[in-house]
């Protein structure tokens, strides 16, 4: 019952060298924006933490890209909507021009391009 060296190295790998997956759930800030071939979505999620007796939160704001069908398919949803989006991180950058110069600084962001985004049904409170 000998393994050669690479047959057990085979077989311990057990995931993949790059993985490039987001999943977020939150609230849209806003009815997505049609663009050209693509629909803009602003996502707030919302993390929060126990200080002694106080809660503390805070909100991050994430730019949602969906492009084809899927952004024809967005287009219903609306400000406020309880949303599941799944995709992968990417970053571009652009020259932003400074104000009052003729000068740009160069500026990275970064967006959620989208494989899939689901409206959540919101819980009604016990009666």
């Amino acid at each position: 019952m000998n393994k050669s060296n690479t047959e057990t190295n085979e077989t311990i790998r057990t995931a993949p060298d790059y993985v490039n997956r987001v999943t977020l759930v939150g609230y849209l800030g806003g009815a997505p924006e049609p663009h050209d071939k693509c629909a803009v979505l602003s996502l707030a999620t919302k993390r929060s933490w126990l200080v002694g007796k106080d809660w503390k939160s805070e909100t991050e704001w994430h730019r949602v890209v969906a492009w084809g069908k899927l952004a024809e398919a967005v287009k219903p949803l609306a400000k406020g909507d309880h949303v599941q989006i799944e995709g992968d991180l990417r970053s571009h950058e652009y020259d932003r021009p400074v104000e009052g110069t003729n000068a740009t600084v160069k500026v990275r962001a970064w967006d959620i391009r989208a494989d899939s985004i689901r409206k959540l049904a919101k819980l009604q409170p016990a009666a």
